[in-house]
């Protein structure tokens, strides 16, 4: 690798870079952190809930089980009723005879019976025993007339009561049905918390990992550059610079939609910053990407999160990267124009199609929004 490009890749591995490597890494903690936070709350939730399913399941057994009892005792209400409405007919019956056997006593007994020796006393005793016999029945009809009455009017209530239970059964299961229903809802969130806190344990570990990867690197090009140039800066830009005189007025290396511009960024959730030392532009899949000025290609390969990454040197002390590439065209040391095609868009941090862009004046980066038309 050449001195230039290892300066530039120093610089572009600056302190600045690997804290916004930390920075990353904070969020991915904190986000961590929130995911256990609801991931105990959720099954907290379950246990509830699940306790919750268990005394409506219970209070619902009991309802069951005084729903046969009222049932049994409608059913022996019902035979008893039944019975005692045989017995009123019976009873109703022998009145009746007792009524007609009176009346046709009465109706054929002669005078002479009555001055017979003891007629007197015989139609009298005949007639006492006959009306009580009469009275015994009519009382035992009304007392089981009454009788079935408070019959009817407790198997009503029994009803009543026996309807409530059906209704209070029917509420219950729709209860029980909503609490297992919430209970699948808890355990499915349970789940996706688990899995996106194992996502987020990941990422923690892999930004670690990277972390560290970086700083190794950086130390080493560090090492590298400064054996190599004695401490040599990068060569200020002049005002003769194309870039400088072409501020506001170069060609985009491809046109598309800025999704993360230059600078600080506060994240909207966790109130975390990070720094860009360029712009993430999205793109239609695989759009070609062109050098934005003359130059040479002093860097053509993979780096890091950059993915293909291509560094171009326009030789007047002005840099300009291209990262997140889907494929590179060019190869170190081709000498490229304005226009000319180095790659293709790949993908961007959120997965979407576009590319990163960077322009460095002397070694330190600049908004490219201020330099491109």
């Amino acid at each position: 690798m050449t001195l230039p490009a290892l300066l530039v890749l120093a610089a572009l591995l600056s302190q600045g870079s690997a804290d916004s490597l930390d920075q990353r890494l904070e969020e991915t903690r904190r986000r961590l952190s929130e995911l256990e936070t609801r991931h105990a709350g959720a099954s907290e939730m379950l246990v509830a809930i699940h306790d919750h399913l268990t005394a409506a399941r219970a209070y619902y057994n009991r309802l069951e089980f005084e729903e046969g009892a009222l049932m049994a005792a409608i059913a022996r209400i019902d035979a008893r009723a039944a019975a005692q409405e045989s017995v009123r007919a019976g009873l109703s019956g022998s009145l009746e005879t007792y009524l007609l056997y009176v009346y046709s006593h009465r109706r054929f007994l002669g005078p002479e019976a009555l001055f017979a020796p003891g007629g007197l006393g015989r139609m009298l005793r005949r007639e006492t025993y006959l009306d009580h016999l009469a009275r015994q029945a009519a009382s035992e009809i009304e007392i089981l007339s009454a009788s079935a009455e408070s019959l009817d009017r407790y198997r009503d209530s029994l009803q009543v009561l026996h309807d409530d239970a059906s209704r209070l059964r029917s509420e219950m299961d729709e209860i029980a049905r909503r609490i297992v229903q919430e209970e699948e809802r808890q355990a499915l969130l349970r789940l996706e918390l688990g899995s996106a806190l194992a996502q987020a344990r990941d990422s923690a570990d892999a930004l670690e990992a990277e972390r560290q990867r970086v700083a190794a690197l950086v130390a080493g090009l560090r090492s590298t550059s400064t054996a190599s140039a004695a401490g040599i800066p990068l060569p200020e830009p002049s005002d003769d610079s194309f870039l400088e005189l072409q501020r506001g007025a170069v060609t985009w290396p491809a046109r598309g939609e800025i999704r993360r511009g230059f600078g600080i960024e506060t994240h909207p959730v966790y109130g975390t910053q990070t720094t860009s030392d360029g712009i993430s532009v999205a793109t239609a899949p695989s759009t070609g990407i062109a050098a934005v000025g003359p130059g040479m290609v002093l860097y053509a390969r993979d780096f890091l999160s950059m993915g293909k990454m291509v560094i171009v040197d326009h030789q007047d002390g002005y840099y300009t990267i291209y990262g997140r590439l889907g494929s590179i065209s060019v190869n170190v040391g081709d000498t490229v124009a304005e226009g000319t095609s180095i790659g293709t868009s790949g993908a961007l941090e959120d997965g979407s199609s576009g590319y990163y862009f960077e322009i460095r004046r002397g070694g330190q980066p600049v908004n490219p929004v201020e330099y491109l038309q």
